[in-house]
């Protein structure tokens, strides 16, 4: 009768003996280098023949894809207020975007949670590549779909958003289950490609919002109505050449993403998460540490149990991630986007979107250096970021019926910039952090992605009653 163990969620079946992996180096940098982990069962794999700067771009890449098709959409605001005129949904559609976008967006990710031992994350990255691949094409093309402006327009944009929200859960939560099991720098990789995202997608905006934007501030009305077709143009021309970046960005990723996971350092940690055929190792190098040849991994879908112990392992950190990104998604884009300029500064908005970007990607990237790792320091730090609320509703909200105290844009930037710094630096110390205390990483680092997406989603859906209290009437 074939015995049976159970090896880190996995179920192997053997007719004779079975032979587990020996318990190798986990290589730490938060603790100055490699050290072992007497925890880790992970393949030895000689220091001449790894690459974990490769793997770190590549991580860095795949973060960038994740939140591409998010960063695009709430870029290109000013282009479908453009092309949703005339419809309901012309001032109202960025709250849409967002509780369509975090609301599918969490529930993939729940799903990708709960089944993450059972499916292969490097299989559903490249799904996920390929579907994002197809929102781009379409992004660039629907702009030359003048007959479908208005409602039809939105709901085509709804459907894309939410092709991109399901593939982009996906993709996140199988590059956390797989980082959990790489250095945790590889963590604040992923995070910062996501960062990335926004600044490459509002920095693209701002190129070509300047190379087409008519001259001239004091525009008489003539001369207002003659620069509209040009403005229009001009709108309709960046548009699609923000999907056509990211189309082609993104078929690279794909390309260099089928190229590194083959690389011995790449396969040596991602079995960790997912033992497959797929993820073979060279015999003749690794013979000494590999299964035996009549051990046949069989994936199993993770326990309750397992989740509850891991959950209760990491939840303070957990909790930091959703308290941020809920305040984050509370105000930006829905509140933040409508400040109106009060020195006539016409690209305002797409200034603040870039420049929140950047702070996002400083956050993430400075935190492994920032040494503030307790969960409840990182905690007030994130509750303390509810002060931005009433901060920007004394900007120049367009909507808001309260007091404008700040009538600076300059001030209004610079709190848009310690938002983003403080968004980024908190999430990704957090997210560093937790896997390296939990038993069983894999679940440890789908749950971080599950909790940003949670962060996301609870502030999407706040948004609307933030709208609300801003302008004392309904968001809708």
């Amino acid at each position: 009768m074939a015995d049976t163990a159970d090896l880190a969620g996995y179920r192997v079946r053997s007719d004779s003996n079975i032979v587990t992996a020996a318990a190798a180096n986990d290589y730490d940098d938060d603790a100055g280098g490699a050290r072992q982990s007497s925890g880790s069962d992970s393949p030895r794999v000689s220091a001449s023949r790894t690459c974990p700067k490769k793997v770190y771009l590549l991580f860095l890449g795949m973060g960038l894809a994740t939140l591409l098709p998010w960063n695009l959409f709430i870029s290109a605001s000013e282009f479908f207020r453009y092309q949703f005129a005339g419809s309901p949904h012309e001032d109202t559609f960025q709250n849409s975007f967002s509780v369509v976008h975090m609301v599918l967006n969490f529930a993939s990710n729940l799903y990708a949670m709960a089944t993450v031992t059972k499916v292969n994350p490097n299989s559903r990255i490249i799904y996920g590549l390929v579907a994002n691949t197809i929102v781009y094409v379409v992004g660039a093309v629907m702009p030359y779909m003048s007959e479908y402006r208005g409602s039809v327009s939105f709901y085509i944009a709804l459907a894309q958003l939410a092709i991109g929200a399901i593939s982009s859960g996906m993709l996140v939560n199988s590059l956390f289950a797989l980082t959990s099991h790489f250095p945790s720098f590889n963590s604040e990789g992923v995070l910062s490609g996501q960062a990335a995202a926004g600044v490459l997608a509002t920095a693209a905006q701002l190129v070509t919002a300047y190379s087409v934007s008519p001259t001239g501030h004091n525009l008489d009305s003539t001369s207002r109505q003659l620069a509209t077709k040009p403005s229009t143009d001009g709108l309709i021309t960046r548009t699609v050449a923000y999907f056509i970046f990211a189309t082609a960005l993104n078929l690279l990723l794909t390309v260099v993403f089928w190229y590194v996971r083959h690389d011995p350092y790449y396969q040596s940690r991602s079995k960790l998460a997912f033992r497959s055929e797929d993820l073979s190792y060279d015999s003749d190098q690794d013979s000494e540490i590999l299964f035996a040849a009549l051990s046949t991994p069989v994936p199993t879908l993770p326990s309750f149990s397992s989740f509850k112990r891991t959950f209760s392992q990491i939840s303070d950190y957990t909790y930091v991630i959703i308290a941020d990104f809920t305040v984050t998604l509370s105000l930006f884009p829905s509140v933040t986007a409508m400040v109106t300029s009060t020195s006539g500064f016409k690209l305002l908005t797409e200034w603040h979107f870039f420049l929140y970007n950047i702070g996002d990607f400083l956050g993430r990237r400075f935190a492994p250096s920032i040494p503030v790792t307790q969960a409840s320091t990182l905690m007030l730090l994130a509750l303390t970021r509810l002060l931005f609320i009433p901060a920007f509703f004394v900007c120049n909200v367009s909507f808001s019926v309260w007091y404008n105290w700040i009538e600076s844009d300059t001030i209004f930037l610079c709190l848009v910039c310690i938002f983003g710094f403080s968004n980024g630096f908190l999430s990704t110390r957090a997210a560093m952090t937790a896997p390296k205390l939990a038993d069983q990483p894999t679940i440890a680092g789908s749950i971080v992605a599950i909790s940003i997406s949670s962060g996301l989603a609870l502030g999407s859906m706040f948004s609307w009653p933030l709208r609300s209290a801003g302008c004392l009437c309904s968001p809708f």
